[in-house]
């Protein structure tokens, strides 16, 4: 429904469905379900304004605000990976939507999307709640979560999934350019048209979910995130490869990112060490360095699952071209160089996100660390989009 179609219904109700609620420690922000105004919209994009508030405060019919949250269990068997949107999503304007996709040890999956009739997010003192409800249809999911975003919780509630999901962070919230919250020489802008925030680029996860009643449960690491976008994720984004990792000592978070807008590449790599970051770029290759730190990003074809849809598909995808990654983490400065080997181990999602372009979700094995060094095993999780050929 367009904002102007409605403003005499809000005006009426003004008190019954507030843009914004406020009470004496906190500020709710409410979105409802197709309103949504004409023009350009304030994208925000404040690097003190805290990672979990909203940054878009009314919506056109193209921009989103999404926070993601994904896990990989501890033997890298299953995995997990779970959105609360608001905006342009699925070709729903003013959506908002919850998206969950989960794959077992055996190799099943479940995915679902849900569409509901509102979401408020409240930024309170000490914490932040966001609730995304549909009471007609009995769908409640709820996050909530410290300022400092050291343990998550998210709660589950509907009539086909039930349960928990927790994240105790273990590395500090992030912008793409490697900085710490709260920085003011943060920046949230990745590339044209997308914002990006890691509250939590890697932690501890716990989930015990019930699906159509089969248990879910997974112990193991992810991560959570904050994108808002001034277009729909197909109409300004081409590949893409994100990870995030645990391994030994280390822990980190990569994503190198081609925009459709302008053509070019960006790219954010994050290198913590007992949760502290230790390196951090945005200069994809040595050539591009000027003797300064740099990373790489280098598709493998050796590991033994390719991304692909979920087994028994009626109108299956290609597979991915790729089963992994090589990445490199180098300091001519300081003469280190750290490299990690990522294979997947399961794929958690993988349909088209556009008729050019297929997206997918991973949980792998990694093993690294300084070359040179002693080397390490972990686990990683992510997401990456593919030209379709």
């Amino acid at each position: 429904m367009h904002l102007s179609q409605i403003i005499p219904i809000l005006m009426l109700a003004a008190v019954a469905v507030p843009a914004s609620v406020r009470t004496t420690e906190c500020t709710g922000s409410l979105a409802l379900d197709g309103v949504y105004t004409s023009g350009d919209v304030d994208m925000g994009g404040d690097p003190l304004t805290h990672f979990d508030a909203p940054q878009v405060s009314l919506f056109n019919a193209s921009a989103i605000e999404d926070w993601s949250f994904d896990g990989v269990s501890h033997d890298g068997s299953a995995g997990m990976s779970f959105f609360f949107s608001r905006g342009a999503v699925a070709g729903h304007v003013a959506a908002q939507r919850l998206f969950l996709s989960v794959v077992w040890p055996n190799g099943t999956r479940y995915m679902e999307s849900v569409f509901v009739h509102k979401s408020i997010v409240y930024q309170c003192r000490s914490h932040t709640t966001a609730r995304w409800t549909n009471d007609t249809a009995g769908v409640r999911w709820t996050f909530t979560s410290p300022i400092d975003y050291s343990n998550t919780v998210v709660t589950i509630d509907s009539p086909t999934v039930k349960g928990t999901y927790t994240i105790k962070a273990l590395t500090p919230a992030v912008y793409p350019n490697g900085l710490e919250y709260p920085s003011a020489e943060g920046d949230p802008l990745f590339a044209p048209g997308l914002y990006w925030e890691e509250s939590v680029p890697v932690g501890a996860v716990e989930a015990n979910l019930s699906i159509r009643g089969t248990p879910f449960i997974l112990s193991g690491y992810g991560g959570r995130e904050k994108n808002w976008n001034s277009r729909a994720w197909a109409d300004i984004s081409a590949d893409w490869d994100m990870v995030r990792a645990t391994v030994g000592p280390y822990a980190f978070i990569v994503w190198r990112y081609t925009s459709q807008v302008d053509g070019n590449s960006y790219f954010s790599m994050v290198l913590f060490k007992d949760r502290q970051v230790v390196f951090r770029t945005s200069r994809l290759g040595a050539s591009n360095a000027e003797g300064k730190a740099y990373g790489s990003v280098t598709l493998t074809n050796t590991g033994p699952v390719h991304l692909a849809s979920a087994p028994g598909s009626s109108l299956p995808l290609p597979e991915s071209q790729f089963t992994g990654y090589i990445l490199n983490f180098a300091s001519p400065e300081t003469k280190q160089h750290w490299r990690f080997a990522v294979d997947f181990t399961k794929t958690v999602y993988w349909f088209p996100a556009s008729s050019k372009l297929s997206i997918g979700g991973f949980v792998g094995n990694v093993t690294g660390g300084l070359v040179g060094g002693k080397q390490f095993t972990g686990l990683a999780s992510g997401s990456a989009q593919e030209v379709v050929l």
